[in-house]
């Protein structure tokens, strides 16, 4: 009955390229989370949805889509607050106030100054990840080898960073770099979720997963590859529990995540 009824689905185009998108995006996605967690920028996540939220309007208002101007703008704005920050003038949590307020008043004075409608901007909050298409899936991919590809071939210096920065930069390690890179990395991830389960559920897919995997891991690899192993299960099972279930995707998924947080949580002791 469940394998005719996981048959069926993915016998249809769409639910076939939503699966693959969500499977890559958790488990490479994922790996960011850890990035967020260890440098202390979980407020990162909110800041990029509210830019997000300016992106759409923005597009809509210039005659684009909702998703390309969201994700153009969570771009930009990602690279922005990684040379402030490097800067060190301001710091990480103050950049991400001034840019989490001005996008949310940008994007309701634009609202009102355009005549947008404002349904079509909220849109991305809600995600529509079964209007996926095979170039959806391939630049889903595509972001998820570039996140896998940094962390292979600059794991060394990654690791220093998260470690202590002022001995990276005695060791040689082009700190600055590295700290714009992973911005730009974080501002691709959230905007590719954005197109997959929309803003509100950026956590099932980046953060908590990364959250169980550094409770349990033993070092920066463990943790990337716990998290990357977290994402791929929150991506599965939320996607098949929702299509046995008939349940929103993105909903599936975000309760999949909490739930084995929870279980990571509450079976392990804090160190």
């Amino acid at each position: 009955m469940i394998i005719d009824t996981l048959y069926e689905a993915f016998s249809i185009p769409l639910i076939r390229h939503a699966f693959i998108a969500m499977v890559i995006a958790g488990s490479t996605l994922s790996l960011l989370g850890v990035i967020i967690v260890s440098l202390h920028l979980t407020a990162i996540r909110f800041t990029l949805m509210h830019v997000g939220l300016l992106g759409a309007a923005s597009g809509l208002a210039l005659g684009f889509s909702s998703s390309l101007g969201a994700f153009t703008l969570v771009i930009l704005t990602s690279l922005v607050m990684g040379l402030l920050v490097n800067r060190r003038a301001v710091s990480a949590s103050s950049v991400s106030g001034i840019f989490m307020t001005g996008s949310l008043a940008g994007a309701f004075l634009l609202l009102a100054a355009t005549g947008v409608p404002a349904m079509q901007v909220f849109d991305i909050f809600a995600g529509n990840i079964l209007m996926m298409t095979r170039t959806d899936v391939l630049a889903t991919g595509a972001i998820g080898l570039l996140i896998v590809a940094v962390f292979a071939t600059a794991y060394r210096e990654i690791q220093l960073v998260l470690l202590d920065r002022e001995l990276a930069v005695v060791l040689g390690v082009p700190v600055q770099s590295i700290i714009a890179g992973l911005f730009i990395l974080l501002g691709l991830g959230i905007a590719t979720v954005l197109r997959l389960v929309g803003a509100l559920l950026v956590d099932a897919i980046i953060l908590l997963p990364a959250m169980g995997a550094l409770r349990l891991a033993r070092g920066f690899g463990s943790a990337l590859l716990l998290s990357s192993l977290f994402g791929f299960a929150v991506a599965t099972f939320g996607f098949l529990g929702a299509l046995l279930l008939d349940l929103p995707v993105g909903a599936s998924a975000a309760m999949v995540s909490t739930i084995l947080l929870g279980i990571v949580l509450l079976t392990t002791r804090h160190t």
